[in-house]
């Protein structure tokens, strides 16, 4: 499986040989990533300050950002939580961003949406609409809000704009600024079945994907499995080798 995400180049496939003498499987998962552009591997964060001319200014540590299979009760798709809107801990001159006064009373405005990129309320009752405001308060402030996508593409990448203000009137709003987002392509796993079998899945079950294999690594002959996009599979384990992999 090749999947472009944003600045990755994901490539994940599956080795599956014959049951050894113990009856068990032998498997190589062989992944390698090519990074275009190094990520931060600390938390990914979005933080809120303040310019010398008074104005509120939003930096955030990510271009694309790829969202895992939602672990929420009742949120479809691609969710997390895990990333951070924050105000500022220090001043950064060099980058003409300072903290925020305590003063301030702020809030996330949405103002654009690509189609299948949703963002939850500060209630958590449902998506933002447009023009709709997240309750963000007073500084020092780290508030966490859902971003979902609920329909969309590994490789594909999907969109929001907001801008940040403040209702005491403290600071000028924010430019608008854009967060965008990817699906992360499924996993392919091999296991053993048992009985001379495997057992074939991906996870999570995205649509789109079909399964394909090989014999041959020279060159590599791709060709669609019997199996097609059913998830998960079972099937013998037979000689010769054969390599597997997803094909969206």
């Amino acid at each position: 499986m090749k999947v472009v995400l944003g600045h990755y180049q994901v490539t994940t496939e599956a080795w599956k040989t014959r049951p050894s003498s113990r009856g068990l499987l032998s498997l190589i998962i062989v992944v390698s990533v090519t990074l275009g552009a190094l990520h931060s591997m600390a938390e990914d964060e979005i933080d809120a300050g303040h310019t010398a001319a008074g104005k509120l200014k939003v930096n955030h540590s990510f271009s694309v950002l790829p969202l895992e299979a939602s672990v929420f009760p009742g949120i479809i798709g691609y969710a997390t939580g895990e990333v951070g809107f924050h105000s500022v801990a220090f001043d950064e001159p060099g980058d003409d961003f300072f903290q925020l006064s305590s003063e301030g009373d702020f809030r996330l405005v949405l103002l654009a949406k690509d189609p299948g990129m949703e963002v939850w309320n500060d209630h958590g009752s449902g998506f933002m609409s447009i023009g709709e405001s997240f309750f963000v308060g007073s500084a020092p402030f780290d508030t966490h809000p859902i971003w979902n996508i609920v329909n969309g593409t590994p490789g594909q990448t999907y969109s929001l704009t907001l801008k940040l203000q403040d209702l005491n009137g403290v600071y000028a709003e924010s430019d608008p600024f854009q967060l965008s987002f990817t699906p992360n392509p499924p996993v392919l796993a091999i296991t053993n079945a048992g009985h001379g079998l495997i057992a074939i899945s991906w996870s999570p079950d995205t649509s789109g994907f079909v399964l394909q294999s090989t014999t041959g690594i020279a060159p590599f002959a791709w060709t669609n499995a019997p199996s097609g996009s059913t998830n998960p599979v079972t099937l013998p384990a037979a000689e010769p080798p054969t390599l597997y992999r997803l094909k969206n």
